[in-house]
């Protein structure tokens, strides 16, 4: 069962348990009006001369409802449906008994029907209804007419069947038994309200139930996205002897907008993302999850930060119903040399803590908003980052945090808290601020996502150069290159299926260049490079600008007579390898290949 379904299944009988509760209430309620009643009559009967006239009427009752009392304390928790019954027809035949010393009892009966009407069940008022009713119209006509002449004054010769200490007032009795019609009009109104007030109760309780689930259901896809937020927004921080990252994001609501990440693009090169989007809420949310995705796919594929820019722009904006848009930025610091390449799009500017001491804003040229303008240039920057340099980067929600006085926290407070701070390391310099805008929020409430980012640069990464050489490339030389690429290969401990299977691909690749790069034959440079069981080969030439990649894969379910030229060769590569990417970098074709070994 999914979480979800889980959570909602807790609360999914919501109508039974409100009416379970309500039963609880009425039939205590029952419990206080029969004690009322046991109380009153057994008083009734200290203060005055026993006699068999209010044994016959009072003690019978008294019985019922000292049983009934006992059955309702009992069974008080488990509320067994017979209990209300067994409630409807002692207090019904009580009441009915006791209209024999006075019929001002029988008025009791206008209370029964409301009183069922908060069961929530409607057949239950509507059939208690009608026996009140017929009971109403027993006591004031069966039992009261025979009391009354046809005149309307009192027959006398009725009392010979009433003690003498039973008492009647006269003008009561006569004012009571002569409006008799007005006292049944007067029930059968109470009656009909009661019926309508347990029917919109019903419906109340149905209603509400409903609403109970939908708000259950809701949060439990709140809470699963909070979830699954925060497994995307990784926690498993990289801390090793070259570099060093720490980032928190607190949402304004129970999802958030902002969002940060972290991977490598190669074996050199890291990236650290960071960004936030307009608005709060699962919205939100999913527009910043695609976001995410988008600037880890566009790095990884190899491209340069603007480029990046530029193609996350393209889609989300191709891809935004809601008109959303996103504030970013993007550094790719090569660990090798320690080049920070970064782009900004409309983001805060971040702060570089350096290792001597200086401490300022890492400001860059300005570049629009993401997802908002399709045809938009980002500009790549570049800056060379020293051993124990720190990279901060956060979102407005950091600088925007308001006190209980509705003063900004600042872009000059956050500098000077990182110009204090700015011997820690990573994870403190994240906790550190994190504290300094929750107390300086003093419990006011976040009113926008806030997202803090570190990286510290710990030491160069030293690498193994990739084996380079470089051949003039014609049909000539053709079987020289492949040969060198497949002693390479060899010497890197690669089997022989796999060394045929980069043979065949380099072939393909050396043809594409052959035909496409150089009309008679041009300078070709193969870097090899064997790393963590993978197979890397570089082919580099400064012929014409090709990117082999943009071909359309063809047809190979066709005849060959039907088939379409080209394409076939880099279909075969992609096949046999498993990567292959490309670049124009310094007016040179760059393709790379790699195998899994």
């Amino acid at each position: 069962m999914s979480p979800i379904k889980s959570k909602v299944n807790q609360k999914t009988d919501y109508v039974s348990e409100q009416l379970r509760a309500s039963e609880q209430r009425i039939n205590f309620i029952y419990t206080l009006l029969m004690i009322a009643f046991v109380v009153a009559i057994m008083s009734y009967n200290l203060l005055n001369d026993w006699d068999d006239f209010r044994y016959e009427f009072s003690v019978p009752p008294i019985i019922a409802m000292t049983v009934c009392i006992v059955l309702n304390i009992v069974f008080r928790k488990q509320c067994y449906t017979w209990i209300k019954y067994v409630n409807n027809a002692v207090v019904m035949c009580s009441i009915y008994m006791m209209c024999g010393c006075s019929i001002i009892i029988s008025m009791i009966f206008l209370l029964i029907p409301f009183l069922n009407s908060f069961y929530y069940r409607p057949w239950l008022t509507v059939i208690s209804s009608v026996l009140c009713l017929f009971l109403l119209y027993v006591s004031n006509i069966i039992i009261a007419f025979p009391i009354l002449d046809e005149s309307g004054a009192l027959n006398y010769s009725m009392f010979t069947m009433i003690p003498e200490t039973f008492d009647f007032a006269e003008e009561t009795v006569v004012l009571l038994f002569k409006n008799r019609s007005f006292v049944f009009i007067v029930g059968a109104a109470v009656m009909m309200v009661s019926i309508y007030l347990s029917i919109g109760g019903r419906r109340y309780a149905v209603r509400q139930g409903k609403l109970i689930e939908a708000s259950i259901s809701h949060r439990a896809e709140l809470s699963t996205a909070k979830n699954i937020q925060e497994g995307i927004l990784s926690t498993n921080f990289p801390d090793n002897d070259v570099y060093a990252v720490c980032a928190d994001m607190t949402p304004a609501a129970q999802v958030g907008g902002d969002f940060y990440d972290y991977f490598t693009v190669d074996d050199t090169r890291i990236a650290v993302v960071i960004g936030d989007v307009s608005g709060h809420g699962m919205p939100a949310a999913l527009f910043m999850t695609l976001t995410k995705t988008l600037f880890k796919v566009y790095a990884q594929a190899g491209y340069p930060t603007d480029k990046v820019m530029e193609h996350v722009n393209r889609y989300l904006q191709e891809s935004n119903p809601e008109k959303f848009f996103v504030t970013g930025w993007i550094g790719i610091l090569d660990l090798s040399t320690g080049i920070l390449s970064f782009t900004d799009a409309g983001h805060n500017y971040p702060i570089l803590i350096r290792a001597n001491g200086e401490v300022d804003y890492l400001k860059s040229l300005p570049n629009f908003v993401l997802g908002r303008r399709r045809r938009v240039k980002y500009i790549e920057e570049q800056i060379k980052l020293s051993i124990g340099d720190k990279l901060l980067l956060y979102t407005d929600g950091v600088t925007e945090a308001q006190s209980p006085k509705e003063a900004f926290f600042g872009d000059e407070r956050l500098l000077g808290i990182a110009r204090k701070a700015k011997q820690q390391d990573q994870a403190e310099l994240v906790h550190t601020i994190r504290a300094a805008v929750d107390s300086f929020e003093n419990g006011n409430g976040h009113y926008d996502d806030a997202t803090i980012l570190t990286l510290y640069f710990k030491e160069y990464l030293r690498v193994e150069p990739m084996k380079s050489e470089t051949f003039f490339l014609n049909k000539q030389s053709f079987d020289t290159v492949l040969s060198y690429i497949g002693s390479c290969c060899q010497e890197a401990g690669c089997d022989e299926e796999t060394v045929g299977q980069i043979t065949i691909a380099s072939s393909e690749i050396l043809a594409n260049i052959d035909s496409y790069a150089y009309e008679n034959g041009g300078d070709i440079t193969i870097k090899t490079k064997c790393h963590d069981q993978t197979m890397t080969i570089v082919f580099i030439d400064n012929g014409k600008k090709f990117d082999p990649l943009q071909e359309k894969a063809p047809d190979v379910t066709l005849p060959l007579k039907e088939r379409r030229r080209g394409g076939l060769g880099i279909f075969i590569v992609k096949k046999l390898m498993t990567d292959i990417s490309y670049q124009y970098v310094d007016h040179q074709n760059v393709l790379t290949i790699t195998k899994d070994l």
